[in-house]
C-alpha cells in the first residue's frame, strides 16, 4: 500500500510539472474538500497508580486539522474496577474528572462506561509494571558552550516517556515568553516491528541552558496500549495524518460509535537539574 501511494504521488508531480511547462493559460480550480464528520465520540482517558484527579476528555472528530474539537457535555461517565463504580464529574465542557483520591491498582480490570444521548460506550484496560527510569543523558551542543541537548533512546520496556524542560527561573530568561523558556517532549518506545517506524520524521531539536530543570514521567503500556500507539504513530507522526480526522485507521479499545483509547498505566517519575558535563 505504501509503495502504491508513493508511485501515485510521483505521477501527480509529473503531470503537474507538464501542465506548468506546456500551459500558458491560468484557470482557477475549486477543490471539493471532504468535510464529512462521522458521528463518533473521541475519547481520551488515562488512569494511573497515582492518587490524584484523573481526566477523561470526550469530543467530536473534526473535519479539518486546524479546527477545534467540539466538547461533548452532559454525559454520564464512570469507571468500574470489578467491585465498585466511581462516577466522574464534568468540571468543564467535555472534561470529566475522578475524585481526588482515586488511583488504579494492579491485578484489576478497569472499565470506562459512558452514557450519552441514550447510547452506551465501553472500554476496558489493565495496568502492567514499568521499569525504573535510567539516569538522564545529555550532551553539549557543538560550538555552544552553554547549550545542551537530551540524548533520547528507547527504554527496555514498551512505554511513554514525558519530559518537561524549564529554564524560566534563570535570570537571563525571566523576561522571555513561556514558549521560549519551556518545552515538552513525548517519546514512545514500541516493541512491535512496523516498517513505518523506519521512516518517521525527525523531531525538532530542543536546546536548553545550564540550570534547566528536567522533569520526567514514564508510563507503562500493556500490549493493547502498545498496539494503539503504534497505529496512532503510523497515522500521525510516521505518516503525517491526524487522529481526529481519520479515527477509523487507529486501533481502539472503545465499543462501536467511539474512537480513541482508555488506558491504565503505572507511572515512575524523577527530576534533574542540568549541570556542566565533566
Amino acid at each position: 500500500m505504501t509503495r502504491t501511494r508513493h508511485i501515485s504521488f510521483r505521477i501527480i508531480l509529473l503531470v503537474t510539472a507538464q501542465l506548468i511547462l506546456f500551459s500558458c493559460n491560468e484557470e482557477a480550480i475549486e477543490w471539493d474538500l471532504n468535510t464529512y464528520r462521522p458521528d463518533l465520540l473521541v475519547v481520551e482517558g488515562m488512569i494511573t497508580n497515582e492518587q490524584k484527579p484523573h481526566i477523561v476528555r470526550i469530543t467530536r472528530p473534526v473535519a479539518d486539522p486546524s479546527d477545534t474539537p467540539e466538547p461533548v457535555s452532559r454525559a454520564v461517565v464512570a469507571i468500574f474496577d470489578g467491585s465498585r463504580a466511581s462516577l466522574l464529574s464534568e468540571t468543564s465542557p467535555g472534561i470529566y474528572q475522578t475524585e481526588p483520591r482515586f488511583r488504579a491498582v494492579s491485578n484489576r480490570l478497569y472499565t470506562l462506561y459512558i452514557l450519552h444521548n441514550g447510547i452506551e460506550y465501553r472500554a476496558s484496560s489493565y495496568m502492567v509494571k514499568v521499569n525504573q527510569l535510567t539516569p538522564l543523558r545529555y550532551h553539549q551542543v557543538e560550538d555552544q558552550p552553554n547549550r545542551y541537548e537530551l540524548d533520547l533512546h528507547e527504554t527496555a520496556d514498551a512505554s511513554m516517556l514525558e519530559i518537561w524542560l524549564d529554564w524560566s527561573h534563570l535570570p537571563a530568561f525571566q523576561d522571555l515568553p513561556s514558549e521560549e523558556t519551556r518545552a515538552r517532549i513525548v517519546y514512545y518506545t514500541v516493541k512491535s516491528i512496523d516498517v513505518n517506524e523506519m521512516f518517521r520524521p525527525a523531531k525538532e531539536r530542543i536546546f536548553f541552558p545550564q540550570g534547566t530543570r528536567v522533569y520526567r514521567r514514564k508510563y507503562s503500556m500493556n500490549r493493547y496500549q502498545e498496539e494503539f500507539v503504534r497505529t496512532l504513530m503510523a497515522e500521525t507522526e510516521w505518516r503525517g495524518g491526524y487522529f481526529d480526522v481519520q479515527p477509523g485507521n487507529v486501533k481502539t479499545n472503545l465499543s462501536d460509535g467511539a474512537a480513541g483509547y482508555f488506558s491504565v498505566s503505572t507511572v515512575v517519575a524523577d527530576s534533574t537539574v542540568i549541570t556542566p558535563l565533566k
